[in-house]
């Protein structure tokens, strides 16, 4: 039987380091028998990367890189290119794995057939409504059943370092796992969402920082439609349409003690995207979300 496959494991971060502790150990906790962690510091300001350093000296198997403030996308470019690994395996620095999740990941990539593997995902915490509107919105978007998707996000996302390279790596957009993704769509390569293995997420437990959260999609679905030479107007429409309904549908998609939260969020959602067509149709230009 041949050797398993070389992981690299690959983590952009960006002033998390009150939840780096817990996901570098589950990281470093896996049965795997050959991977590499690589961290990519986006330039935080919290002593992450003194952290990391300090991990580093501990453990052979965990590297890290610094680079200028970018975003995630730019970040998760330049842990690929120090990674040494056969495949890619990306995550996020919110998230706790189990001690089988590269195994499992590499091993349902095989089963699949697919080009890239998408995990699923389970809640760290479900104290507040706002992380259980959350989680709600996703299970909702992804399901509970193994299928073919589209997009994904890369808290749990594996495909070959070959494949990253001949996509030409992340670009700088707001929503660069879906830009990423549907650059895989275009070339032909298939993903598959197994939710068998699961990321355990922590979502945002406050108000404000899930507000920005919608913002960004809204922003940078605009960007994508926009990007690939699509009609704003005709999004616009679509987009007003899906938030005019939205007392309708949302009636049977989130718990009834979520509904006031669920309405709140299509209307932030809805006039952050209004917001970013109508300076893009003055300026001929798209706004970064912040």
């Amino acid at each position: 039987m041949p050797p398993p496959p070389f992981v690299s494991v690959v983590i952009a971060t960006f002033n998390r380091r009150a939840l780096l502790l817990e996901n570098i150990e589950s990281v470093l906790a896996q049965d795997y028998p050959s991977f590499e962690v690589i961290y990519v510091d986006d330039a935080s300001g919290d002593g992450t990367v003194d952290f990391l350093k300090e991990c580093a000296s501990k453990d052979s198997r965990l590297r890290y890189v610094a680079v200028p403030h970018g975003g995630m996308g730019l970040a998760r470019n330049a842990g690929v290119a120090a990674a040494k690994g056969m495949f890619i395996l990306f995550s996020d620095d919110d998230v706790v794995v189990l001690p089988d999740w590269v195994a499992q990941m590499v091993a349902l990539r095989e089963r699949h057939g697919c080009d890239a593997l998408s995990g699923g995902f389970t809640p760290y915490s479900m104290d507040t409504p706002v992380e259980r509107y959350l989680h709600y919105r996703t299970a909702i978007l992804f399901g509970s059943k193994t299928k073919l998707v589209t997009a994904a996000p890369m808290m749990s996302f594996l495909l070959p370092k070959s494949l990253f390279e001949e996509v030409g790596g992340f670009q700088a957009a707001p929503i660069e796992d879906w830009v990423f993704c549907r650059a895989l769509a275009r070339l032909g390569k298939s993903i598959v969402y197994d939710p068998s293995v699961k990321a355990v997420h922590h979502y945002q437990a406050e108000w404000a920082p899930a507000a920005h959260r919608i913002r960004v999609p809204a922003i940078g679905g605009l960007y994508d439609q926009l990007d690939r030479g699509q009609p704003g107007y005709v999004y616009m429409a679509y987009s007003l349409a899906k938030f005019l309904t939205s007392p309708v549908w949302s009636l049977w998609r989130y718990p009834l003690d979520l509904y006031v939260m669920s309405l709140r969020i299509e209307s932030i959602f809805f006039f952050a995207r209004l917001k970013a067509y109508a300076l893009t149709f003055l300026n001929r230009r798209l706004p970064t979300p912040h």
